[in-house]
């Protein structure tokens, strides 16, 4: 083989080898892009479930069956202007909204993580978490449905809410049970929600 034959196979050896690495290259950054990208996916995912488990304790607590005092106090202001029968009608009302108030930090939390959700991956959790927030909407109208029916100091009005609510299913105080209707309906609603989130963990069911 002459000097002119051993210059090309050089050539084309070197060409190739440039190719290899090329190539090589590519594929490592390939390989980081994607670890990148599922170790971002995994974050938001872990987040989101926490931001879900929260939501669900806050809402289950916004149900509990016993009022504590302090959720139940009035201001000296208020009790001054109410009769005994009033401020007890307006201390149930302000429990419900102080319950209402700590659960609506969750809410506002999980929102915020959903909009950084459906712009990685679409609208796909999203629809899934809609279920959940149905409830949410759905103990939201009765326990307003509730107190107006019972604690409005229009008795007209309340009869006609007492009717409205016979129509409505009751949710407004968790049984503390497996078998709880709203528990059985939230924990059904979360399941799709839990699967497709673990599957971002790489965990899976």
């Amino acid at each position: 083989m002459g000097p002119e034959s051993w210059s090309a196979l050089a050539n084309w050896v070197m060409a190739g080898a440039a190719v290899l690495a090329a190539c090589a290259a590519r594929s490592g950054l390939n390989s980081w892009k994607n670890q990148n990208i599922w170790t971002a996916d995994a974050e938001l995912a872990r987040r989101i479930l926490i931001a879900l488990y929260r939501f669900r304790d806050s809402l289950y607590a916004v149900r509990h069956p016993a009022m504590f005092a302090g959720e139940m106090r009035l201001d000296a202001e208020q009790e001054s202007k109410l009769s005994e029968v009033e401020q007890r009608q307006e201390s149930v009302r302000s429990a419900y909204s102080r319950r209402w108030s700590r659960h609506q930090e969750q809410a506002i939390e999980l929102s915020s993580l959903m909009i950084e959700a459906d712009a990685v991956w679409g609208e796909e959790l999203s629809k899934k978490v809609s279920e959940l927030r149905k409830l949410e909407r759905e103990l939201w109208a009765y326990i307003n449905l509730y107190l107006d029916a019972h604690y409005s100091r229009d008795t007209e009005l309340a009869r006609e809410y007492r009717k409205i609510l016979k129509g409505e299913r009751n949710i407004l105080y968790d049984m503390l049970k497996e078998d709880d209707v709203f528990r059985m309906d939230f924990v059904k609603a979360l399941a799709p929600v839990e699967r497709y989130l673990r599957g971002k963990l790489g965990r899976g069911r």
